[in-house]
């Protein structure tokens, strides 16, 4: 009778030469085609290995000189002291969608080092520094990606490193397999964008009814001087500026380009030729054609700026830069006052209807707008409520991340709707007062998701205001069109930053000053049906007290003053509201680590 004992060194020496049979047939389909110890298609090699004391932590890469990946692990971040060891990757499959490669992959694993069987935890995430082989192009953004659930998916704390040409990012992950990527910030396109983008240019949807009838705009348009509207917000387009004004605005004659900026007929003949960017004036006075009857805006005049020229305009001084340049699209119209504008009016000026709104007008301030004093407006609060002029881009990524349009979050957009194209006609029904019926069962764009519902006090305001002007004049394929253009709009590139700052600012940004708690995503959004009343020093009132959206935070140094309200001049302000004891979600933070954030905030 044989023992136990032998069965199983049998058993063992069957399994033993099995491995060995297996392995000569792997061995032998490498010279076929596959490699000892490549699998699926990832091959493997050590590049890093190291005892990790779970106390102290540590940097760890895998060449002092020319790091191709470093590890940074806090001190008493992991559970239990661990053993380091990562892997680099050739053949892995490649990432795809906005996402492409650019960079080795790497596998990393910490382990127990005493248990190997016993979990380890990292109650901290550790950071991780991965080197890429070139530098991205805007709208390329630097950004590691983790292969998760069979395909690349994008990390949402990341940062680029310019100097060494390496992204950053953080994980509590004790096994992932990461990789430098480059992410293209995504534009749509195709026929419907330039169809969109001359309706956002050119239509003025009929608002000559307001801006003409209503409050008699062009009586003060005919009469402003350049130097009146750039002080104003006026953006110039110089593609349709009139030859004889470019050539006195490029001459050495600065007398002339003096009495050019003080001339109210110049600024009649960059009107007339269309070149005051969101302007479109009605001439029908055979008497004086150069004067407007009406006057109609575009979406162009909130959200579209130009690029500023700079002109010498006296001897021995230096150029000065005028908002006359090539046109730029998705940034807020910051300089627009539209409130002092309107104050001129005959309809706020003394005699006028709105007189006695007249101090509420001028005090909306640059960059804002009150719709309530618009007539009809079902969403006339009764609150003195300006709101910034937000910005234009970067659409279909935030929808991909479930983001809200509007200040309070009405419409949640996503890849699968058409709420996005639900805005413009909000916009136009409610604000410009046009025959449309949005909000109701005859709106052009139905079936939009409701992020932050609308109380019901005004939900029934849009049924009388539909039984009171029934019918719908707006066109869904207009509407989708102009839905098309906005999301072919991306942010622009980063201007100058402090490099060094903005890497601390980003290490802040997700840890100490705790910003990812509601700036969560990768575009700084935040979680879907948080809106806020807290963020400014003075709380939203009337409509604006049901809540504020989280915005996303990519394009930032361009779309000052800052918050729905306009109340933070700078980004530095906007840092300091977050320190004050109002939000508890926020440490104490010293200048310097305001400082930090504020750098990484404008590299964005």
């Amino acid at each position: 009778m044989k023992s136990r004992y032998y069965v199983g060194n049998k058993r063992i020496l069957r399994l033993a030469a099995l491995f060995v049979v297996f392995g000569v047939l792997g061995t032998s389909a490498g010279a076929h085609g596959f490699k000892p110890g490549k699998k699926h298609g990832w091959h493997k090699t050590i590049v890093l290995k190291a005892f990790v004391p779970a106390s102290t932590g540590g940097v760890f890469t895998d060449n002092p000189y020319k790091p191709r990946i470093t590890i940074r692990i806090p001190p008493g971040a992991l559970s239990a002291d661990a053993k380091l060891i990562v892997k680099r990757k050739k053949h892995a499959p490649a990432p795809g969608g906005t996402l492409t490669a650019a960079g080795s992959v790497y596998r990393i694993w910490l382990r127990n080092a005493h248990h190997g069987w016993r979990p380890l935890t990292l109650d901290r995430p550790m950071e991780v520094a991965l080197a890429t082989d070139r530098a991205p192009q805007h709208p390329q953004l630097g950004e590691v990606a983790i292969y998760r659930d069979g395909g690349w998916q994008r990390m949402m704390a990341n940062f680029y490193r310019a100097p060494d040409s390496t992204v950053l990012t953080r994980t509590r992950n004790t096994h992932p397999r990461l990789r430098a990527v480059f992410r293209t910030l995504q534009a749509r396109s195709g026929p419907e964008v330039e169809r969109g983008r001359i309706l956002y240019t050119e239509e003025t949807w009929g608002d000559e009814a307001i801006w003409g009838d209503f409050f008699e705009l062009h009586k003060v348009l005919n009469n402003v001087t350049p130097n009146m509207a750039v002080g104003i917000g006026a953006q110039v387009d110089i593609s349709k500026v009139p030859k004889p004004i470019v050539d006195v605005m490029l001459s050495n004659d600065f007398a002339a380009k003096q009495a050019a900026l003080d001339d109210p007929a110049v600024a009649r003949a960059l009107l007339k030729a269309d070149a005051i960017v969101g302007v479109r004036g009605v001439y029908d006075d055979p008497d004086n054609p150069d004067r407007m009857t009406s006057v109609g805006l575009t979406c162009a005049i909130c959200h579209v700026t130009v690029k500023p020229t700079p002109f010498q305009l006296a001897p021995d001084s230096d150029p000065v830069p005028l908002p006359i340049g090539p046109v730029v699209f998705g940034p807020p119209n910051t300089r627009m006052d539209a409130g002092l504008l309107l104050s001129f009016t005959p309809r706020v000026q003394p005699g006028g209807s709105e007189n006695v709104h007249i101090a509420e007008y001028q005090g909306w301030g640059p960059g804002r707008i009150d719709p309530r004093f618009f007539p009809n407006n079902p969403f006339n609060d009764g609150v003195f409520n300006p709101s910034s002029i937000p910005q234009h881009w970067n659409y279909l990524d935030l929808a991909e991340q479930g983001y809200a349009a509007t200040w309070i979050g009405v419409l949640q957009t996503r890849p699968d709707n058409h709420s996005l194209a639900s805005a413009p006609e909000c916009g136009i029904d409610l604000v410009l007062d046009r025959n449309g019926a949005w909000g109701t069962p005859n709106a052009s764009i139905k079936n939009i998701e409701i992020g932050n519902p609308l109380p019901q006090e005004f939900l029934d305001r849009l049924e009388v205001a539909e039984i009171t002007e029934p019918g719908n004049d707006l066109r869904r394929q207009d509407l989708l069109d102009l839905e098309a253009f906005l999301q072919s709009i991306v942010s622009p590139a980063p201007g100058p930053f402090d490099e060094a700052q903005a890497e601390q600012g980003w290490r802040l940004f997700y840890g100490k000053a705790n910003c990812a708690a509601c700036h969560s995503s990768g575009e700084g959004t935040g979680a879907e049906g948080r809106y806020f009343t807290n963020i400014v020093e003075n709380p939203p009132q009337g409509l604006l007290s049901i809540g504020i959206k989280t915005p996303g935070l990519r394009g930032l140094a361009y779309t000052a003053p800052y918050f729905h309200d306009g109340s933070a001049a700078t980004l530095a302000d906007v840092v300091k509201r977050y320190t004050s004891p109002d939000i508890p979600e926020v440490p104490d933070l010293s200048s310097e680590e305001q400082a930090a954030l504020v750098e990484y905030l404008k590299s964005l």
